[in-house]
């Protein structure tokens, strides 16, 4: 499946998430990537249901303690304007502040660095 949305800033909250350890753990284990501490929000133009794309799932955890909740992951490639892609994954968390069309990514390097983008740019992500 392929979707195109526009680069939205985030809440800045990505970078805590992601730089936990059980999170980087749990990715490393199922997508072979520890992610960048930080997430590149996708605004759709339309909501899409994560399950019906068979996501992998990553529980509700304790770490100092916390609860975390989990999440649902779905490997993708990100494709930029100029056709630059690279693997990631969308994560899809339990409980998010985020509208239901807005994809949260991740990748093993910061996004917007390597395929220059900026907010408004359009990306392409297509699901494995």
């Amino acid at each position: 499946m392929k979707f195109l949305g526009r680069l939205v800033p985030g809440r800045g909250e990505g970078s805590y998430y992601m730089g936990l350890p059980p999170y980087k753990q749990k990715f490393k284990e199922i997508l072979g990537f520890e992610p960048y501490e930080g997430t590149l929000n996708i605004k759709l133009n339309e909501t899409i249901n994560l399950d019906k794309l068979n996501p992998l799932e990553v529980g509700d955890f304790y770490y100092n303690n916390k609860k975390f909740y989990g999440l649902k992951v779905i490997p993708v490639t990100i494709i930029n304007k100029e056709g630059h892609t690279i693997d990631g994954a969308i994560v899809a968390p339990k409980k998010t502040c985020h509208s239901s069309n807005i994809l949260e990514i991740i990748a093993p390097i910061k996004l917007r660095k390597f395929l220059s983008l900026s907010n408004g740019d359009i990306v392409k992500i297509v699901t494995k």
